[in-house]
């Protein structure tokens, strides 16, 4: 008997559609779909651009005395087999634009209404906000239009993703480093381990930014392990076999060395240290709000404590007296668990 196939689908798309329903549910009874003549539509001055091509290069030619002429030309050739598609299947999602007087301001979509100008079409589907969007809202909107990219690199992800984190720091009035990895999964609708894996990836070094903004590592799962290694030659080695096509089980492997170097340093302390034995662990301290958010919230991720999860979302997370009564609650039930 033939062997049943097993539909499967993939994590990356799985969080694609989660941050794309997400989204909905966020604009849901703000937007409507309509027809609208591309000669309407107009770009926001105040949101930053990825090309730099325009509309009226397209409309009325590139003028070859233009500095950028090259890299224009380039832009158009790279979206023509976006335009050659459009051409055959009509717009698969529509663009983004909110009503400015009597023209529509593009939020996202830029490359689609690009193309479609290249195929001189006349008109474009397109959501409309009633309004003009804050900026949190535009980039989030502008992230879940990226999701469905294929050709988007990590680095370009990450760009986004400081945009969204500044926004919702600003919305808020908290320090940047102040946005969690849970308040990032619930921005985006992804799993608390991506989101855990993006915060990791955006307070990496310069040396590991760079490689991840020439696309040298493109993988967002093996550029968070690479960013958690402390010790130098450890992760010069990791990520030398990074580079050199090594598998993200390969990289853990390389990761625990840190581990057991730490173990071996711990242990010959102790057998050189002087007095008492210790008789309990010492967690250690830190002035991050972030850094402590982060480890509460990983414990709570445990199904034994779950229950304290309302607790701590009535928590002031700007106030270190209550942070520190509360670690050390969290603590005492542990012991009672575990006891």
């Amino acid at each position: 008997m033939a062997k049943k196939k097993v539909f499967q689908i993939s994590n990356a798309l799985t969080e694609g559609l989660e941050e794309t329903v997400t989204a909905a549910h966020n604009y849901n009874g703000e937007l409507r779909v309509e027809i609208v003549p591309l000669k309407k539509i107009e770009l926001d001055p105040e949101n930053p651009r990825d090309l730099i091509l325009n509309f009226e290069d397209l409309y009325n030619g590139i003028d070859k005395g233009d500095k950028n002429y090259l890299r224009k030309v380039s832009e158009k050739n790279s979206l023509q087999s976006l335009a050659n598609s459009i051409k055959e299947q009509g717009i698969i999602n529509p663009i983004v634009v909110y009503k400015h007087g009597d023209k529509y301001r593009l939020v996202a979509g830029e490359r689609r209404t690009l193309a479609s100008i290249i195929i001189d079409k006349s008109d474009i589907q397109a959501k409309i906000l009633d309004s003009k969007p804050t900026e949190l809202k535009i980039s989030l909107l502008q992230w879940v239009e990226n999701v469905e990219r294929k050709d988007l690199s990590l680095w370009e992800r990450l760009k986004n993703l400081e945009k969204i984190i500044y926004s919702y720091a600003t919305d808020k009035n908290i320090e940047i480093n102040a946005v969690s990895a849970t308040d990032l999964s619930h921005l985006l609708g992804c799993s608390l381990p991506h989101a855990m894996n993006y915060i990791a990836v955006l307070t990496a070094d310069n040396k590991l930014n760079g490689l991840i903004r020439h696309n040298q590592i493109k993988n967002l799962e093996k550029a968070a392990l690479l960013s958690t290694i402390q010790t130098d030659y450890i992760k010069e080695s990791a990520i030398g076999a990074c580079l050199a096509g090594a598998t993200l089980k390969q990289l853990k492997v390389i990761s625990n060395q840190e581990k057991k170097s730490k173990v071996v340093l711990t242990h010959q302390k102790l057998l050189k240290g002087r007095g008492r034995q210790a008789t309990f662990v010492n967690l250690g301290s830190t002035k991050k709000i972030q850094v402590a958010k982060l480890i509460i919230d990983s414990v709570l991720q445990n199904a034994k404590v779950t229950h304290l999860k309302a607790h701590f979302s009535e928590l002031n997370w700007a106030d270190y007296k209550s942070i520190n009564h509360a670690f050390k609650q969290l603590l005492e039930t542990l012991e009672q668990i575990e006891a």
